[in-house]
């Protein structure tokens, strides 16, 4: 019998498909330039701050980066109102839902995810061995009370997302305060992903980590990636309970977060001003885009994201079509919505371009 080498489990994992690289897409279609609105980046990117930042700890690169990454873990407690020690940093979110499943999921387990959504969530359960639980999305809302149903005394976790990639959507605070009740003195893990937190603008929107001193099997993600800009450099982190994150770190590689990333991270803390300059843009974008879209009798979810979830017939030659005009967009038959185009909020000027291209096509 032939010896096997990979776990089964592995062959069932589609691998994340982030598109070609934008140099390679100009080169087969001939064009000089393409704006990027499909992985929901920063309009104006990093501060000059940050760019300083790296440009100092450049000459530092031969020497390992601290394990722990004490400083920027200081600087968010700070920020946040925490302990650093309620705090772990992570290589982006991506790694941190990897290092929950690592610490807590064991062949069995299951985990109530409500899909379509962010891809990791699934995956990390799947390669975990625990079974998926899906919460079918109610139209483009989470519906917590679908959640609630399917959680038993073999759920071993509840991934959720708000604002929703790709659905833009928010649980709202009653909800969500509702469900924490619901639970118990021994729920489970609550993993609440709020990468996309810094673009809500909708008072009933709750702040996760305000809730943490009343919930500690709550665990909250956010991100450096989107309203500081550095997709590029993979940082983001999570703040839960003394034990969550204890338990993280005992799986965590100890030099996962690199020199430049953690300089920066730590420039983009001290910014205020960027991230504000950065939200007011956003929002007046997504204001902007979401009249105009309306106008032309286009429908989607209102967004409290940097992105939009269009329904658009024909969504998949539409894309290609701008494409060719040189603007990249997500189909959304790739995250779960057919029929849908994912469009990040890029600056006024990319946005007309689309605009007029949508005409077009």
């Amino acid at each position: 019998m032939a010896r096997r080498v990979w776990r089964a489990v592995v062959e069932g994992i589609t691998p994340y498909d982030p598109g070609k690289p934008l140099e390679a897409l100009m080169g087969e279609l001939g064009l000089s330039e393409l704006v990027r609105l499909s992985a929901n980046e920063s309009p104006l990117g990093p501060s000059p701050r940050v760019v300083e930042a790296i440009r100092r700890e450049a000459e530092r690169a031969h020497l390992y980066p601290d394990g722990g990454s004490c400083a920027l873990r200081e600087a968010l407690g700070r920020h946040l109102g925490v302990s650093p020690a309620q705090v772990v940093i992570g290589n982006g979110a991506d790694e941190l839902i990897s290092l929950v499943a690592l610490a807590a999921f064991d062949p069995g387990d299951e985990v109530v995810v409500p899909v379509p959504s962010f891809e990791p969530y699934v995956t990390s359960v799947t390669l975990a061995g625990a079974r998926l639980v899906a919460s079918p999305l109610a139209g483009y809302e989470v519906d917590l009370d679908d959640v609630r149903r399917r959680v038993t005394a073999r759920t071993k976790a509840v991934i959720l997302c708000s604002p929703h990639n790709p659905a833009t959507t928010i649980i709202r605070r009653a909800a969500l305060l509702a469900l924490l009740k619901a639970f118990g003195e021994d729920p489970p893990l609550i993993v609440l992903d709020e990468a996309y937190c810094d673009f809500c603008d909708d008072p009933d929107y709750p702040n996760g980590i305000a809730l943490l001193a009343a919930h500690p099997r709550l665990l909250v993600l956010r991100t450096f990636s989107k309203i500081a800009a550095l997709a590029g450099l993979r940082v983001g982190y999570a703040v839960g309970g003394l034990e969550t994150i204890d338990r993280l770190n005992r799986v965590r590689a100890p030099y996962n977060i690199n020199r430049l990333g953690q300089a920066a991270a730590l420039a983009a803390v001290s910014d205020a001003e960027h991230r504000e300059r950065t939200r007011r843009l956003v929002l007046e974008e997504r204001a902007f885009m979401s009249r105009e879209l309306a106008r032309r009798g286009l429908t989607f979810p209102g967004s409290q994201a940097n992105f939009l979830l269009v329904k658009i017939p024909n969504a998949g030659a539409v894309r290609e079509r701008l494409l060719r005009a040189g603007l990249v967009v997500r189909d959304g038959a790739a995250v779960g919505f057919p029929d849908h185009l994912r469009i990040s909020l890029g600056t006024h000027e990319a946005n007309q371009r689309l605009l007029r291209a949508l005409d077009a096509a």
